[in-house]
């Protein structure tokens, strides 16, 4: 039976950032990965040849080269990366569209708070208030307590509009609780949406990956790709280990998973950690549809990288009792991007939607492809009506579900963003099982890559 240092369970953002910093020190490290293609939440799929991302609509935390201790800085000295190896572009400027008002995000936070003052005068003090309380909570530290982001944010901003706003992307973003959010993590994600702000690699996932799995490989990592983790077994001196699909047994010192916690726990062949099995399932599902058009979005005045849009009186954050939630959604045109004119994606437009988890994996094959077509078509005709023309330069449409997503990640419900509980150390009450990415609690592109690298250093290379 093979033995390595430490195994991990799943290629995605948080896994193979995890392998890079073991692999770097001299750790022998196996990632198994049960989909064909790494990247977990964050990979792509082929369609006619181009490379379509199923996860990223922007790289969070951008910030500039020499800003010291912001996190993406952090992450690229910690794993020993280039920036300019990741062919970043900054976004030109997104926005928050509601009925009442629009805010613009362009990677400038004193931008973005006078359009606050602007906007909501009255809220101003309130909101600069806040923004103290977010930078100066320590809203990573394991023992963060559990906080109610409404009711803090409603002692600082009085106007439900403008509290609106500001949940509408920070819930998108990296939200895993129905209607209310930590205040931990909207710390965090509020940091890397609005303090900080957004890029995109030039060309996508695809390559982004390949400079990871260029350096994993380069450092001795092993990567098992099509190869998932059926069970995970402990024997009575506590010696852990794996099975994976093809029946083969690998030892190792420590498990890393990336899969989620009730999805780890369920792999327990004994009786799971109480701390995995205990963690409700995700109820938060999305849907997106992937528009190719014969022209630019611009030519349509779909000139920003990312619209949060809202069209209803208040905004809400729950999953819809059937289908999709018509009411919200965020638009992303990755050819909008600076330096991303001239590529595969230029011509793209990505709808993404609230989506019911329950009513999507109960449907019928028939059922389903029914579905997909009849919200595709609406997608279509909402977009029509917002932005005249849109029906006519449609070339293609295609659209995953919670369906899709549990299908190619065996997320359970298909929950992006995992348990609305997270294991926030990282580490079970199994020895030498722990667990990184979504339900460990860091999200997106850079938080997902930061978890890996916070677990492996405080549990791992300690």
């Amino acid at each position: 039976m093979d033995r390595y240092d430490v195994i991990i369970i799943g290629a995605g953002m948080s896994g193979l950032s995890a392998g890079l910093r073991l692999s770097y020190y001299g750790k022998r490290v196996r990632i198994f990965e049960r989909h064909r293609l790494p990247g977990g939440m964050n990979s792509y799929y082929l369609r006619s040849g181009v490379a379509l991302d199923t996860g990223l609509h922007a790289l969070t935390n951008f910030v500039p080269a020499g800003q010291r201790g912001a996190p993406l800085n952090t992450l690229l000295r910690q794993l020993r990366l280039r920036r300019e190896n990741l062919d970043l572009c900054p976004q030109s400027f997104s926005l928050i569209d509601f009925p009442f008002g629009t805010l613009r995000l362009n990677n400038d936070f004193a931008a973005f708070a006078a359009q606050v003052a602007e906007l909501f005068p009255a809220e101003a003090a309130g909101f600069k208030a806040l923004v103290e309380r977010i930078r100066a909570t320590d809203a990573t530290s394991p023992s963060a307590p559990l906080l109610s982001t409404r009711q803090i944010v409603s002692q600082y901003i009085d106007s439900p509009q403008l509290q609106d706003m500001l949940f509408c992307p920070v819930m998108y973003y990296g939200n895993a609780q129905v209607d209310d959010m930590d205040f931990n993590q909207f710390c965090i994600i509020f940091q890397s949406v609005i303090l900080e702000g957004f890029a995109r690699p030039r060309h996508g996932m695809r390559p982004f990956l390949q400079v990871l799995l260029d350096r994993f490989a380069a450092q001795g990592g092993e990567l098992s790709l099509g190869v998932g983790v059926q069970a995970i077994s402990r024997d009575p001196a506590g010696q852990l280990s794996v099975i994976t699909d093809d029946g083969a047994r690998y030892a190792a010192s420590a498990l890393l998973s990336s899969v989620g916690g009730l999805e780890t726990a369920r792999l327990c062949a004994e009786t799971p950690p109480p701390e995995l099995s205990a963690m409700p399932p995700g109820e938060l599902g999305f849907a997106e549809t992937l528009c190719q058009l014969d022209c630019h979005p611009r030519e349509l005045g779909l000139d920003a990288c990312v619209i949060f849009r809202n069209t209803t009186a208040r905004f809400c954050f729950r999953p819809p009792a059937t289908g999709i939630d018509p009411d919200s959604h965020v638009v992303c045109m990755p050819g909008n991007y600076v330096g991303c004119e001239d590529t595969d994606s230029a011509r793209l437009v990505r709808l993404t939607h609230l989506a019911a988890p329950g009513w999507w994996h109960a449907l019928s094959p028939d059922d389903y492809r029914r579905a997909k077509e009849e919200f595709m078509a609406q997608h279509v005709a909402m977009m029509e009506a917002w932005k005249p023309g849109f029906r006519a330069a449609l070339r293609s449409c295609d659209m995953f579900t919670p369906k899709t997503i549990s299908r190619y990640t065996g997320r359970i419900n298909g929950a992006i963003y995992g348990s609305a509980e997270k294991l926030r150390s990282g580490r079970s009450s199994w020895d030498g099982l722990y667990l990184c990415g979504t339900d460990q609690g860091f999200l997106g592109i850079v938080g997902a890559m930061l978890s890996g690298v916070a677990v492996v250093n405080r549990h791992l290379l300690a």
